[in-house]
């Protein structure tokens, strides 16, 4: 019965760090993971990669006349 809310707790801390590194809202993800616990993670991942993708993207652009 211990296993779970320390699992879930590393979830969280998990997400935050995550969430830190790669440039994103911090505190919203980790309030998000608090309360649906590993459930997050799949959207948590696919929104990573997104914005990671559009800040490539957007710095990426060569000027074409």
């Amino acid at each position: 019965m211990v296993v779970v809310p320390v699992v879930w707790l590393m979830v969280v801390i998990g997400v935050y760090i995550a969430a830190l590194r790669s440039g994103m809202r911090a505190l919203q993800w980790a309030i998000a993971a608090l309360f649906t616990g590993p459930l997050l993670l799949p959207l948590f991942n696919s929104y990573k990669r997104l914005a990671i993708h559009r800040a490539r993207t957007k710095n990426a652009r060569i000027f074409r006349p």
